[in-house]
């Protein structure tokens, strides 16, 4: 079983260009693309190292998809000139951040059904900073049981120049010398979400240096339920919330949860998981998922765990109960 992922300058600059290439800041915001894509490299032991990354297609705006498996052969020949083999896949998610869809969660188990190893990175170059790669990498569970779907891997790139420096350059050599904050703007990010029915994230963000003491050991205490604003109707498409506050007088960190299948209803947001960077005290976030009632009268929605951290990294959960909820 895969637990780290070193990722070469090669592999990781291979990745970036062809990400920049469909979501720059010389292109609208709304014409930005995911992109997909092959990794090939070696395994040794518990460690994957990736050497290239071989781009495939891109997708829309908030979704690619793995579909052509019959180019493997020809990558398999391109990865034994170098002494490689596959290693798994790596796909975009440009300003949505890091974690794995339930069409990735899919893509993903049908990787390791190919290939034991397989490993799957989530890149988003919005993301990066002097301490953040702007790359994440995974791997799902083939046994049920483990209370979530994928696990998180530890990542290493090797690059020595600083993640931003990297990222300006790559942009300049592609001809764009702007920067990825001229041009994602709340409005917009409310616009794009709003056509999966997802939340725009909380903008504020309070550095860890502009805490007062009292507030760097102040504990974050989340409350989480379900919201119900308009009635469901069975066969048809609505929508449902979940409420996340934070009460304490502390700030949680990478506020983590996920609404988990379910025989009730069919989820047709893509992005069942959803992770909050920050929530500040006295803060309140509601996330918005798109559902349809499989069943009529009643639907049970299904027991949320809610993970969140301390800003010394204290890890903590909370759990919604199961909820019943009327169906017309």
């Amino acid at each position: 079983m895969i637990q780290s992922v070193i990722v070469t300058e090669e592999a990781y600059k291979q990745m970036f260009q062809y990400v920049i290439e469909y979501a720059n800041p010389n292109r609208p915001y709304r014409q930005w693309r995911e992109v997909i894509g092959w990794l090939i490299g070696t395994i040794e032991g518990e460690i994957a190292t990736v050497l290239r990354a071989i781009p495939m297609t891109s997708g829309n705006s908030i979704f690619v998809e793995m579909t052509d498996y019959t180019i493997i052969p020809k990558i398999a020949e391109e990865a034994e000139k170098i002494n490689a083999v596959i290693v798994g896949w790596f796909h975009s998610h440009p300003s949505f951040g890091f974690f794995l869809s339930g069409i990735d969660i899919r893509t993903q188990r049908y990787q390791q059904s190919l290939f034991e190893n397989a490993l799957a990175l989530v890149c988003d170059p919005t993301k990066i900073s002097a301490l953040e790669p702007g790359i994440h990498g995974y791997q799902v569970y083939m046994e049920h049981g483990h209370g979530s779907e994928y696990r998180e891997l530890d990542i290493m790139v090797h690059e020595e120049e600083p993640y931003p420096n990297v990222l300006e350059q790559l942009l300049l050599d592609a001809g764009i010398d702007r920067s990825y904050s001229d041009v994602i703007a709340y409005e917009d990010l409310a616009a794009l979400y709003a056509l999966e029915g997802i939340s725009p994230p909380q903008m504020t963000v309070a550095q860890a240096t502009d805490l007062l003491p009292e507030e760097r050991e102040a504990l974050p205490q989340i409350e989480v339920s379900y919201d119900i604003g308009s009635p469901l109707t069975h066969g048809k498409e609505g929508y449902i919330q979940v409420k996340i506050s934070n009460i304490g007088q502390g700030i949680a960190y990478l506020v983590d949860m996920a609404i988990p299948p379910s025989y009730e209803f069919k989820m047709i947001s893509m992005y069942p998981r959803r992770i909050i960077d920050q929530l500040n005290y006295d803060s309140t976030i509601l996330e918005t998922f798109k559902i349809k009632p499989i069943r009529d009268y009643e639907i049970i929605l299904p027991s949320i765990i809610v993970h969140y951290r301390t800003l010394k990294q204290r890890k903590y959960q909370v759990i919604v109960p199961a909820t019943k909820v009327k169906v017309t």
